[in-house]
């Protein structure tokens, strides 16, 4: 079964760079979204992914922060990122399978991270 990766950032730049290294790393699919209100319409309506990154803080509606928590009421046992530039997150309180990597992070960072809560196929296995 394919893995998926959806990556929540409102900052086009990042979104797509973050989207690019992962795809260089791993053999998956990546799905994107600029705010958390359409990530949130695409896990109720399409393919749930292996892991959810998503920046705190984004416009809109509903922020990283609120994504997480209709994640972890929903789908237990989805793992997420939380990113932010200037949030502090006690990680102690954090559900299962839940992470936060502070900005800016080093892409190593981030696959060691990822690395953590899920198992993902490398790209040479593409």
């Amino acid at each position: 079964m394919p893995k998926t990766i959806l990556i929540v950032e409102d900052d086009v730049l990042l979104r797509d760079l973050t989207a690019e290294s992962l795809s260089s790393l791993y053999a998956v699919t990546i799905m994107s979204c600029a705010n958390a209100d359409e990530a949130l319409h695409r896990l109720c309506c399409e393919k749930i992914p292996t892991l959810v990154m998503t920046d705190i803080h984004m416009p809109g509606p509903m922020n990283g922060l609120g994504l997480a928590q209709e994640i972890w009421r929903r789908w237990p046992t989805l793992p997420v990122i939380l990113t932010s530039g200037d949030a502090v997150i006690d990680t102690g309180l954090l559900p299962a399978r839940t992470a936060f990597l502070p900005k800016p992070w080093q892409m190593s960072d981030l696959a060691s991270l990822i690395n953590t809560l899920v198992t993902l196929p490398p790209q040479s296995e593409r």
